[in-house]
């Protein structure tokens, strides 16, 4: 059973680490220490290599099966439980991936509305992007790949850590591993969430020109995103007490609010403002899978779903009031 796409469809093996990072490197990353620093304190960076070898242990898994069967998951599942049963859990992952759509989308809106334009109106925002996300999708996998490789850019945005290293209080590192397995695994729950993501792969396989050799790059896109946790993880711990990070609604942007440069006195605007490069990737990534799963449900063309599924995108996004509705979607 192989799924044959035509080759000016695919993408190259490496670019297999630019879609894992990409989907891992979302707007809830700019949330990702809260809770683990909360149950683990300074040994919370434990929790994010215990999360990580968990991960590469499921990044191995799924290749076992996509090699096996040489197509996406789409149809795997109808082939192993048959057109009815395989259909249903198809529309299951195009609900969860449009749920994790309008969940970045609304965290992205609220992250303007607190820290650029308190009076914006959500529905205008997510109305602007979802036209923007129709065009990158109608344009095919190759060109959402491409718009993945501008996550890579927020990266370079890492060094402004350097900036708060007047801010550091290293002795919050100590004393090391004092907090209780029982702690240290509760973070390591936590952050199951962070690493959401990589199953993109298992509707991106036939799009992927010689697909086995793509697992390494996944592995290779989980360990970069390792370390930049890690390195998230401790810059919390030396900055923040665990007590403070409680009313800290994004900790992964405060360090902006210590940047000033002589031409840029509110260099906050810049960084938060540069994350719509991570929420392109993921919405389009899996607003894209959703029409794909579509396409093969209904037998209608992606373009022609493509509307509906960023109607409801939409709808769902302006249902969400406030941070407190975001909340209860998070949890």
């Amino acid at each position: 059973m192989t799924t044959h796409i035509q080759d000016r469809n695919t993408v190259s093996p490496f670019l297999t680490f630019v879609i894992v990072h990409s989907m891992l490197f979302g707007i809830d990353f700019l949330l990702l220490v809260i809770k683990p620093v909360q149950l683990a304190g300074q040994d919370a960076w434990t929790s994010v290599l215990l999360c990580s070898a968990g991960i590469h242990i499921v990044i191995v898994l799924m290749y076992s099966v996509l090699n096996r069967h040489q197509t996406d998951l789409i149809n795997i599942h109808i082939h192993l439980f048959g057109k009815g049963v395989g259909m249903m859990l198809n529309l299951l992952f195009t609900a969860y991936f449009l749920f994790v759509s309008v969940y970045q989308l609304r965290l992205f809106i609220e992250l303007i509305q607190v820290w650029v334009f308190p009076e914006l109106h959500t529905w205008s925002l997510a109305l602007g992007l979802l036209f923007i996300a129709y065009y990158i999708i109608a344009s095919g996998f190759r060109v959402i790949v491409g718009i993945c490789t501008f996550s890579l850019l927020n990266t370079v945005l890492f060094i402004t850590i350097f900036f708060m290293l007047p801010y550091f209080h290293l002795n919050n590192l100590l004393p090391a591993m004092s907090h209780s397995p029982k702690d240290i695994l509760s973070a390591t729950k936590e952050l199951t969430a962070s690493y959401m993501g990589i199953e993109i792969l298992l509707f991106c396989y036939p799009f992927i020109k010689t697909p086995k050799k793509s697992q390494k790059w996944a592995h290779f896109g989980v360990l970069s995103m390792t370390l930049i946790y890690v390195v998230e993880v401790l810059f919390a711990v030396i900055t923040f007490k665990p007590e403070q990070l409680s009313n800290e609604i994004w900790p992964g942007l405060t360090k902006y609010k210590f940047i000033q440069f002589p031409f840029v006195e509110r260099f906050e605007f810049i960084g938060s403002s540069a994350t719509v490069l991570r929420l392109f990737p993921v919405i389009c990534l899996c607003i894209w899978v959703s029409s794909r799963i579509m396409k093969f449900t209904f037998s209608i063309r992606q373009v022609r779903v493509l509307p509906f599924l960023l109607g409801v995108v939409f709808i769902a996004t302006c249902l969400i009031p406030n941070r407190i509705g975001i909340d209860v979607v998070q949890s």
